[in-house]
This record gives C-alpha cells, sequence and structure tokens, in this order.
C-alpha cells in the first residue's frame, strides 16, 4: 500500500480525523510518520468535511513555521489519489506514554519514573512551549502519548490538531471536546476558546505528577502531597506539584519560564536531599556469600511470544515489571566484562556505542564472536528471562546512591525472543519493563555469553 510517494509499514493511529502510518521512502529507506486526513463519519456530521480539513492544514502550517529542538519537524505535505491532504514529520519509535505504561484506563496506576528522567522530560516539554507560546500558540492537548522520545532522550511534542492562535475563535459544537480527559486543564472543559498558556502548563503539571507518583492528581477536594505516595520524592516536589495543578488559573505559574525555573528548584532540593543521604551511606558490602543458582536457571532459547501471550510467559506484573526484585551478585571486570556469579553468566559492560535495528542485532553478535571479544567466542543476544535480571529499583532514597554496574545511556536493550514477523521485545533496564518494539526501532545491544568461555552458551 502507498500514500502518495511513500509505502506504508503500518498503523500508528486511528482517531476522529485522521490515521498516523508508518512509512518508508523506498529509493532511501528512510521511515517517517504520515498523517493523513480521513474523518470518521460522526466528526462529518459533527463539523463538516471544510472545517475539519481547514483544521487538518493548519496543523500543517504551524509544523511548518515552528523551528525548535522540541517539536517535531514536519517533512512534506501532499495530497494522495483521492485528494486527501496528508503530510510526512520525522518519526520516533517511543513516547512518554508507552515508557510509563498509560493506557485507555486512564485511572489505573502507571510505572514510576525517577525524578532525574521526569526532571529532564519535564524541562524539555516546557522548552517546546515557550516556542510555541512565544508564538502565539496554546497546544490544548498536552499529555504523554503526544510527547514523543528520541533514542538521544530528546523530546518532540506531536499533534497540533487541537492547538490554538492567538485571538481565534474556533467554532465547534458544545459536544466536540477539546482535550485529553484528567490532562485538559478546568478553564479549556468549560470554555476551549478562552485559554492561555496556563491551559498547557496544567497538562504538563499533571504529566510531573504522574511520573512521579504513578497516579493522577485528584480533582476536586484536598490534593495529598504527592511525596505521600512516592517517599522516594520527600517534601520537595509537594509545592511545586500542587501548584501547577492548580485548578484555578490564577493560582498556577504564569508562564513556561517561571514554571521551568520552580521545576529547577524542585529537583535541586531533591537532588541535595539524595546528596546528604549518599554522604551518610554506609558502602555495601560485597554478597559473596549468595548461593549460585545452576546455569539451567534461566532461559537461554530464544522464544517468539505474542503479546497476549507475553505477561504470563515472561512472569511479568500488569504494568509488565518482572514483579520480584532479583538479588544478583555482579562483578565487572577490566576486561569490560561483567560476571552474574548468580547465574553464571557474562555480560558486556557496554555494549554498542550506538542504538541499532533488530537486523543488524545479529551482525553485531557476529563481530563480537569473530574478534573473541574480551576471551570469549560465543557471544549471543540475551533472553527476557535474562535480561530483566539486570533491572534495579529504588525502594529508599538510598539505592540511587549505589554506582551503575554497567556503562549508562544504553538502558532500552534488545532481547533475542520476538513477538512477530517484524517486531521483538526489549527490556527497559532503567525503568523496568518490558516492551515490544518494530524491528526497525533502535535499541541498544548488551550481549551475554556462558560464565565458563569453552562452554556453549546455547545448552
Amino acid at each position: 500500500m502507498y500514500i502518495g510517494k511513500y509505502r506504508v509499514l503500518g498503523l500508528l493511529g486511528d482517531g476522529g480525523m485522521g490515521r498516523v502510518y508508518k512509512v518508508e521512502l523506498p529509493d532511501i529507506g528512510k521511515i517517517s510518520a504520515l498523517k493523513l486526513l480521513r474523518p470518521r463519519d460522526h466528526m462529518i456530521d459533527l463539523l463538516g468535511l471544510r472545517a475539519i480539513e481547514d483544521m487538518f492544514i493548519r496543523e500543517a502550517r504551524i509544523l511548518g513555521r515552528l523551528r525548535h529542538p522540541n517539536v517535531a519537524a514536519i517533512l512534506d505535505f501532499d495530497r494522495d489519489g483521492q485528494n486527501r491532504p496528508f503530510f510526512s514529520m520525522e518519526y520516533h519509535c517511543m513516547n512518554l506514554g508507552a515508557m510509563i505504561g498509560e493506557h485507555y484506563e486512564m485511572e489505573a496506576a502507571t510505572r514510576l519514573m525517577d525524578p532525574a528522567r521526569a526532571f529532564t522530560y519535564a524541562d524539555q516539554v516546557l522548552s517546546g512551549l515557550d516556542r510555541l507560546h512565544h508564538a502565539g500558540i496554546v497546544h490544548r492537548d498536552i499529555k504523554p502519548y503526544n510527547v514523543l522520545i528520541t533514542e538521544g532522550d530528546t523530546v518532540k511534542l506531536i499533534d497540533f490538531g487541537l492547538s490554538l492562535l492567538r485571538g481565534e475563535t474556533r467554532r465547534v459544537p458544545d459536544t466536540f471536546k477539546i482535550g485529553t480527559p484528567y490532562y485538559a486543564a478546568h478553564e479549556q472543559q468549560a470554555d476551549p476558546d478562552n485559554v492561555d498558556a496556563r491551559a498547557d502548563l496544567y497538562g504538563v503539571g499533571v504529566m510531573i505528577w504522574r511520573m512521579l507518583t504513578g497516579m493522577l492528581p485528584p480533582e476536586a477536594g484536598e490534593k495529598f502531597r504527592p511525596g505521600s505516595v512516592n517517599e522516594l520524592l520527600g517534601e520537595c516536589w509537594d509545592d511545586f506539584l500542587i501548584r501547577a495543578t492548580h485548578p484555578r488559573r490564577t493560582e498556577r505559574f504564569s508562564d513556561c519560564r517561571q514554571m521551568r525555573q520552580a521545576l529547577k528548584t524542585a529537583y535541586g532540593n531533591w537532588h541535595e536531599q539524595l546528596e546528604r543521604t549518599c554522604r551518610l551511606q554506609t558502602p555495601q558490602q560485597g554478597a559473596g556469600g549468595t548461593e549460585v543458582l545452576k546455569r539451567g536457571g534461566l532461559r537461554k532459547t530464544a522464544l517468539k511470544v505474542q503479546a497476549r501471550e507475553a505477561q504470563r510467559i515472561f512472569g511479568l506484573d500488569s504494568q509488565w515489571r518482572p514483579p520480584i526484585h532479583r538479588d544478583v551478585v555482579l562483578h565487572p571486570e577490566e576486561s569490560g566484562i561483567v560476571r552474574d556469579i548468580t547465574h553464571g553468566l557474562v555480560w558486556q559492560q557496554t555494549g554498542t556505542r550506538y542504538p541499532v535495528e533488530w537486523k543488524d542485532a545479529g551482525a553485531y553478535i557476529d563481530a563480537l564472536n569473530k574478534s573473541g571479544f574480551a576471551g570469549f567466542l560465543t557471544w549471543r543476544l540475551p533472553t527476557i528471562d535474562e535480561l530483566v535480571t539486570l533491572i534495579r529499583r529504588a525502594s529508599i532514597l538510598g539505592d540511587y546512591c549505589t554506582a551503575p554496574v554497567f556503562e549508562g545511556g544504553r538502558d532500552r536493550l534488545w532481547s533475542a525472543d520476538r513477538k512477530s514477523f517484524t517486531a521483538a521485545w526489549f527490556v527497559d533496564t532503567y525503568l523496568g519493563y518490558v516492551g515490544p518494539a518494530d524491528f526497525t526501532c533502535p535499541c541498544h545491544v548488551r550481549a551475554v555469553c556462558g560464565y565458563d568461555p569453552a562452554a556453549d552458551c546455547s545448552d
């Protein structure tokens, strides 16, 4: 299937006004996201086809005007054989909603994100929004799924279909809701045309609250303090989050710059608290007496596991995490390996310098074996069962004081387990969950082998 010159690889999203596809430029193999105007019948009845097309073209123009590191770039605009407009834009496999595990049951708890990562993402979101607001644009649909995350951990804001230009009035029926429940500010729900930048800041506040606590802030009554939900936060974030999500916009931050400064202060206070904790913490003693499991304790053979069976087969909880923290004894060595004494495994301490597609993971493994990296000749892609043993979760503030055994920045790791003929499973060792990704999505590779260099790692 083609749309214009683009070959369709798959469907990314299907909304009321259009569809978003993963596409490829055949001649050069460049992958992009393509948004095609294809409104549903009820949307045409509600708004009219002309108004919907005007909104679509307007979104493309907004993206075309803006240049900012934290705003997704538009690449092309055209019409298909049925004269339907479409535009292509930069594509990234990961978004914040998928990272925290948010789904259609909005009230359900999501995965926690540590304060350092949450701060990094929130600061970039506010930077991108500041550019929008400077241009007189209110996004009006800030939520985790509209925040793309690149393989370099850069935020890209997307989906400007509901945005509002300064001084503009968008005449839509009262039954047409602007924004997403829980993330849309109270004044936006009441009068979506009478909003300013503070409506977007409310959505950012809800997003930060969710990243740090795994919960949505209560909408009515006295707000509980976030530090009482996640003890790792202490009280450092409470005042910031309560102000950021205040129901009255006059009580919120006035603009992105003010909110960014307050965010930096909250994070700085938390980091000072962490440093005090680390100065007082006694260095951990080696766990030399830990019982060594038999080599057959972890599955080494790759599987093909469909999504509906993954949680059961991989032993994951409802948030796609290993339910039990594994006490694994890891010994790094100067040769660039880490020995897992508990399971009789040897890991690369680093891995690929850059994230790679799944098809290139095998070539990387072959190169390691050909060179005899660290004296081993039987490196392979690890299974999910093996990768989840690398996950470390902080349960007390002092857990952040322990220096990582593996080199940082290589957290999303390919496994040998496939999901389908076009996708495989990965483990995010930083956020502590298992997920699927198309073969074309870039992840890092950290190879594994048996403890004995002469052993066959596949047995």
